[in-house]
């Protein structure tokens, strides 16, 4: 059996109990959370991504310009297909008359949130 004493002449002599050998090991840190941008290949990631820009476009946090350019792309095919599903007078229609105001109250909620975070940035300087 080995004697851990072969050891000590490469050790620097301890002259007491308190100079011991301390080893810290830092804990593990936690990588930050990041939130990864799917690739948009399969439905799923597709779904994803549209939220994603959906959600960013409802939250105020884009510039004004892909605001307006959404209200002139996004808000006049909708009210065309609107104009197009009022004027028809089906009541078949109406689910898509539903399905239809969705861009709008996207569009609608960007541009109040884009409002307040425009008047809480000039309220700070």
């Amino acid at each position: 059996m080995r004697n851990n004493d072969d050891n000590d002449p490469y050790l620097p002599s301890r002259k007491s109990e308190k100079d011991r050998y301390i080893i810290e090991i830092p804990l593990e840190s936690k990588m930050p959370k990041t939130d990864r941008l799917p690739s948009g290949f399969d439905p799923i990631q597709s779904i994803g991504l549209e939220g994603r820009a959906f959600r960013g476009l409802a939250g105020g946090r884009i510039p004004w310009w892909i605001l307006i350019t959404g209200w002139i792309i996004f808000g006049g095919f909708v009210l065309l297909t609107l104009s197009l599903v009022i004027t028809s007078g089906f009541l078949s229609s109406l689910p898509l008359l539903v399905i239809n105001s969705i861009p709008i109250v996207i569009l609608w909620r960007g541009t109040a949130a884009k409002f307040t975070v425009d008047r809480h940035k000039n309220k700070r300087k």
